[in-house]
């Protein structure tokens, strides 16, 4: 399955956001595919793009930790409304 993302690829203003597109693989034990909704941007994140968050991730990144979309599949099969905030 491909997917749409944006990626952050190191410290910078909004701009150098990118669009990609990129395989997925099926999900594994423990893990779900989720069709994304809608997505936000959290404080959190805006401080990653900046290189200030004390739990910085590796760049290149993709950010999207407060979402909300639909389980599309799992291990097992199922489909539910689901939300993360962090």
């Amino acid at each position: 399955m491909q997917v749409r993302e944006i990626e952050l690829p190191g410290i910078g203003e909004p701009e150098t956001l990118r669009l990609r597109t990129r395989e997925l693989p099926a999900p594994g034990p423990g893990q779900a595919l989720v069709r994304v909704e809608a997505s936000g941007v959290s404080f959190a994140e805006q401080q990653m793009r900046r290189g200030k968050y004390y739990d910085q991730p590796d760049f290149p990144f993709v950010p999207g930790y407060d979402l909300v979309g639909i389980v599309e599949s799992t291990c097992r099969r199922v489909a539910v409304r689901v939300s993360s905030i962090s």
